[in-house]
């Protein structure tokens, strides 16, 4: 058994963890962390300060005396499964949490492979792309340079165990440990990569989410006859509102284009080899709209109490979270006059965007690594149109953040047959050796 093998049973011990978000247990939190103590890496638990929620997992790997400190992120909660019936690769049934290999499209024996063979081999799991199989071998390429005695970091590492519902207590958890996670840079791996190419990120939009009910003080849905026009109706009060929204939020923009200017300059030279330029402007999402007593298949003529509508709001550097929320709620209180009969409410709370300027010397530096390590030319992005906890490390720790995206492109993370081709996981680990080992010029 080779050093390839070894590291494929670490990631397959791994994948058989069932840490669904929101549903890890503290066993799984040990399991995890038995697993990292193996490999001589003590992960220490980083409560919520309420005692709530999952904890983040913590350690360190020693670096030379007065070298700087590199954190590396990762999340090792997973998303839940769908449905399990419909996990099939090639035709084989898979279960998600038992690893399942293929190569050329047939299920294989992974130990029965040299080296050259597994890097074709495709992981059927969930969490294998996202994130355990990436940061597990980010982890492990920079154990790779503290062992050779090449490292000219030293390395702290953290682990999510909230990513996949939004990391509600990371702030917090970064707040209370702020010295402990103190460091130079962090560099963070999630996502799939550009067609498959190295790929460097250099910030993540926002999320504001809007909950708005319009209500016209009834105490039950009406007859439409009886009640039309006596009785205001709050859909369509409420409809305009909506489109109020959408129109101010991209006007406010428009007025603001500081980070869209400098992104469209200094990637200009990608703008065909990757999806990026329609992440540079916000979007408003309506992903639920329902009215009390609402019905697809029953013929009700009536009208509805209320009105509920729960909206995404995607920001950019541009358009800042306090100044989106502030946005909002001006609009819905220009509303609240407009129909008689009909009240606003409306809750809204999010997290902003987070961006790192490629003026600093990390962006040239890794991005030469990329060129160096990569088996394709890379592909520098400004920014993703997903939102991860990054505002969390440059807006609270005040730590420039850079991302490298470690899984093929298709891997259907947060789908059935979630896969992650064994190329990228070999990849990744050399490359993170040669980060640990090198320094920005």
């Amino acid at each position: 058994m080779s050093l390839r093998h070894d590291r494929l049973e670490l990631l397959d011990r791994y994948l058989r963890i069932q840490t669904i978000s929101r549903q890890v247990t503290p066993e799984m939190v040990e399991a995890v962390r038995g697993l990292w103590r193996g490999l001589g890496l003590e992960l220490t638990p980083l409560a919520p300060p309420d005692g709530r929620g999952t904890p983040a997992l913590y350690g360190e790997l020693p670096g030379p005396e007065g070298a700087p400190t590199l954190l590396l992120y990762g999340h090792y909660d997973v998303q839940p499964t769908g449905d399990v019936a419909r996990w099939q690769w090639q035709g084989v049934r898979c279960e998600p949490f038992v690893p399942a290999y293929f190569l050329d499209g047939r299920p294989v024996e992974p130990r029965a492979l040299d080296d050259r063979a597994l890097e074709g081999v495709v992981v059927v799991a969930r969490g294998g792309a996202d994130n355990k199989g990436q940061h597990l071998s980010n982890v492990l390429g920079a154990l790779d340079a503290v062992r050779a005695g090449t490292a000219r970091w030293k390395v702290k590492i953290i682990l999510d165990g909230e990513e996949e519902h939004g990391s509600p207590n990371l702030e917090a958890i970064a707040r209370a440990h702020a010295s402990r996670l103190a460091a130079d840079v962090l560099i963070g791996s999630d996502g799939p990569k550009q067609e498959n190419a190295p790929t460097l990120v250099m910030g993540v939009r926002g999320l504001l989410t809007v909950n708005i009910v319009a209500d016209n003080g009834q105490s039950a849905s009406l007859h439409s006859g009886n009640y039309g026009n006596v009785v205001p109706n709050p859909v369509l009060p409420l409809a305009r509102l909506i489109a109020d929204i959408e129109e101010r939020v991209p006007a406010w923009a428009s007025e603001h284009e500081t980070f869209r200017r400098e992104a469209s300059e200094v990637f200009a030279k990608w703008e065909d080899k990757a999806v990026w330029t329609p992440f540079l402007r916000p979007t408003v999402n309506i992903n639920h709209f329902m009215t009390d007593g609402a019905s697809p298949t029953l013929r009700r003529t009536i009208i509805p109490r209320t009105a509920h509508a729960r909206l995404d709001v995607r920001l950019t550097p541009d358009t800042p979270l306090a100044a989106m929320r502030e946005l909002v709620q001006r609009t819905i209180a220009e509303h609240q006059s407009r129909t008689p009969g009909v009240t606003f409410t409306a809750q809204a709370d999010g997290q902003p965007a987070s961006y790192t300027s490629p003026a600093r010397p990390e962006f040239g530096w890794l991005l030469r690594l990329l060129e160096e390590h990569g088996d394709a030319e890379p592909v520098a992005l400004p920014i993703l149109g997903g939102t991860l906890p990054l505002h969390v490390f440059t807006d609270v720790l005040h730590i420039p953040c850079l991302w490298i995206p470690a899984a093929n492109s298709n891997n259907q993370q947060h789908d059935i047959n979630e896969h992650y081709v064994l190329r990228h996981f070999y990849g990744q680990t050399a490359l993170y050796a040669a980060i640990v080992s090198s320094r920005p010029m």
